[in-house]
């Protein structure tokens, strides 16, 4: 098979991430597995490379701006370009509401949340070709707030408004910038918490649709959608993946 574009995907060793580089890899693009976790990386590496897919794997923190300067120009070395890249590292502490989370717990989800794709783009942008898109993953919590989560919906909150402004300041060298946002996706990670209170709570308005909570391939398949060209007008757009939740 051969390759038809260089993916990049950030928290792709577990969840979501995962999902969405694993669907790369099968439609036949050369992904880049992008986690600061590096056993887990290396094993998804091995089980795409088995599967036959071409991928690198670049244990990256992507809160650290010298590891995301790196990481530039690792890929450049690798690939020459990038033609899609998901930000989807993301880092939810059950830190609470305002009063009760620490500055430490602030910093650390801002940092990762919404200073991460600030400079993962920032940085690989001028690796992006015309056409190229970026995939900017959110959560169906920015736009109806999950209470004692305050520091993480900020972030991605902020991260709708970053995406929306550079869908406008990227226009200009022909790159895309969308939002998807998951809503309860039962990631290996959820499954542990599924019996927790507020979690259970958040269920109880999450199945609109059907019986069975989301799955990480089917948010990937939207991501797919929003990196491609049949996504070709689409830009500046905000997709909740929630089964109707939000209606």
């Amino acid at each position: 098979m051969s390759v038809q574009r260089v993916c990049v995907v950030t928290g792709a060793a577990a969840g979501l991430g995962h999902a969405i580089v694993t669907r790369f890899a099968a439609a036949g693009d050369a992904v880049a597995i992008v986690d600061r976790d590096k056993d887990r990386s290396e094993e998804v590496l091995t089980s795409l490379r088995d599967s036959g897919a071409t991928a690198e794997s670049f244990p990256t923190n992507v809160a650290d701006e010298d590891a995301v300067i790196l990481l530039a120009a690792a890929l450049k070395d690798r690939f020459g370009r990038v033609d899609v890249l998901v930000n989807n590292a993301g880092y939810a502490s059950r830190e609470g509401s305002v009063v009760d989370m620490t500055r430490k717990a602030w910093d650390m989800t801002i940092a990762v949340n919404l200073t991460g794709p600030f400079l993962v783009s920032r940085h690989l942008v001028p690796l992006m070709p015309p056409g190229s898109a970026i995939v900017n993953v959110g959560t169906t919590g920015a736009v109806r707030a999950v209470p004692e989560t305050d520091a993480y919906v900020a972030a991605k909150g902020g991260l709708i408004a970053l995406s929306k402004a550079m869908a406008l300041s990227l226009a200009d060298r022909g790159i895309r910038v969308n939002v998807a946002n998951p809503g309860v996706v039962v990631t290996d990670e959820v499954a542990k918490h599924l019996d927790n209170p507020r979690l259970q709570k958040m269920l109880e308005r999450s199945r609109p649709l059907r019986a069975e909570l989301g799955r990480p391939d089917e948010f990937a398949a939207v991501v797919e959608f929003l990196a491609g060209d049949g996504a070709a007008y689409i830009n500046g757009t905000v997709v909740n993946v929630d089964g109707g939740a939000l209606c």
